[in-house]
């Protein structure tokens, strides 16, 4: 519900209310992963608190705020009103990594691999740091409006949100893959993992033991009637999904842009074809029959 105020635009601080996970986590190699699932969407009647290591202490939060009413600034002596309506999509109650520019901070939208650790810079966010804002201004007296864009997230997917934390004496890195809307009214929360070693290294997508693993335990193929669907790890994200016949020839493709991805059948003559899931590191295929 939109807060009506007519002080200038203020973040302030939030209480996020604890949101439900139904997540599967395992723990290999030091790296801690949680699949969040089914994704949880964050709104602005719905916050979603991270508690990476479990010992009970919020260590991310992300909320939606709308900010609405009015307020005014001076120019040339004359006092100027002004309304506004906007969205903003936050990150809270984390030590996030962005950069620092002047008063502001600016949280970095990073991509699968990037480095998180101690040579990052993080900014403190326990009153919000802003992933995307996006709502209408307007200046009556001089007939203009415009639309307020804000942070490096806005209308972006599979993004991650680099973070730290403590836990005792001890700092550990970790990331949450995210979506957020291109008019900032929700963060779509994925999946997030974080270093159980003191002061590690973790790498934006990276998840239990992925190095330990063959491409073909990181890959599911499953067939239906009218086409093929796959499930991937976060660091195979970017490969691409094949159709060849019978002789080898390449009939269809899909890039894989997420951890889901699917190629649909429509087009092919009956017979069998192999679906083959390609990647830097290997591939994975599947025979089936396309009636």
């Amino acid at each position: 519900m939109a807060e009506k105020t007519t002080k200038k635009l203020d973040l302030g601080k939030y209480t996020a209310v604890a949101g439900a996970v139904i997540a599967a986590g395992s723990v290999n190699s030091q790296i801690v992963y949680t699949d969040v699932n089914p994704d949880a969407v964050v709104d602005v009647n719905t916050p979603f608190d991270i508690d990476f290591n479990t010992d009970a202490t919020v260590d991310a939060s992300f909320a939606v705020v709308n900010q609405a009413g009015s307020a005014t600034f001076t120019s040339s002596g004359q006092v100027i009103d002004y309304t506004y309506d906007v969205n903003f999509a936050l990150v809270a109650a984390a030590n996030v990594l962005g950069a620092s520019a002047s008063s502001s901070f600016a949280v970095t939208a990073l991509n699968n691999g990037d480095a998180i650790g101690a040579a990052a810079q993080f900014g403190a966010a326990s009153s919000g740091s802003v992933l995307g804002g996006y709502g209408p201004v307007a200046i009556p007296a001089f007939s203009y409006s415009f639309n307020f864009t804000a942070g490096n997230f806005l209308g972006t997917v599979d993004k991650f949100v680099g973070t730290k934390f403590t836990a005792g004496a001890n700092t550990h890195y970790g990331w949450v893959r995210v979506d957020v809307a291109a008019d900032a009214t929700t963060i779509t929360i994925k999946d997030y993992a974080f270093n159980a070693t003191a002061n590690g290294t973790i790498n934006a997508g990276q998840m239990a033991g992925l190095e330990n693993f063959a491409v073909d335990n990181k890959v599911t193929i499953k067939t239906t009637l009218d086409e093929a669907m796959i499930n991937v790890t976060p660091d195979l994200i970017g490969g691409s999904l094949v159709i060849t016949d019978m002789a080898g020839k390449e009939v269809k493709s899909a890039l894989i842009n997420d951890i889901n991805a699917k190629i649909s059948y429509t087009g092919l003559n009956t017979g069998v074809y192999f679906v083959e899931a390609r990647f830097e590191s290997g591939s994975v295929n599947k025979k089936v029959y396309v009636k």
